[in-house]
């Protein structure tokens, strides 16, 4: 369960812009790049990931050190995927956040087609190819755990 005790009470996450913000921080030229860095977490079962997500949930009413050692207390890092996957289920059904996942889903396939693209360039060197082609690898896996892993919540 995704839930928290604050000073001010049991806190439950609220899946809408509020709490992209909170994830993205204040600066809009960033919030795509912090954001898509924080899915491309939650979708590798990253436990920084998992701390961002309730650090955005509880805001100022808990200090770090007071967050992780509520989630440790709570189990929330005895089975990483179950969190993450509980994150991911709030996000894939909420419209906004929703729409970001999408777009990160996007930018990840762009991404793959602007790296193949390179692999067939005659000046880039056979060193530069193998390690652009491990990379469109990893890539590629990680974009099939997340389609994968998002069939799974939307079920």
């Amino acid at each position: 369960m995704l839930t928290l005790k604050t000073k001010k009470g049991t806190v439950a996450p609220t899946f809408n812009y509020r709490l992209y913000k909170n994830i993205a921080g204040d600066d809009r030229e960033k919030r795509t790049d912090k954001f898509n860095s924080f899915l491309d977490g939650l979708f590798s079962d990253n436990v920084d990931s998992i701390v961002t997500f309730f650090k955005a949930v509880a805001g100022n009413d808990l200090s770090e050190d007071e967050l992780v050692d509520q989630l440790g207390e709570n189990g929330q890092f005895d089975d990483v995927h179950a969190t993450t996957t509980e994150i991911i289920e709030g996000l894939a059904n909420a419209g906004f956040l929703k729409a970001k996942i999408n777009e990160w889903m996007k930018y990840g396939n762009r991404l793959i087609a602007g790296m193949k693209k390179s692999l067939q360039l005659k000046s880039v060197k056979t060193e530069e190819k193998e390690m652009t082609q491990i990379q469109v690898d990893q890539l590629k896996e990680n974009m099939e755990m997340a389609k994968e892993r998002l069939a799974t919540v939307n079920k």
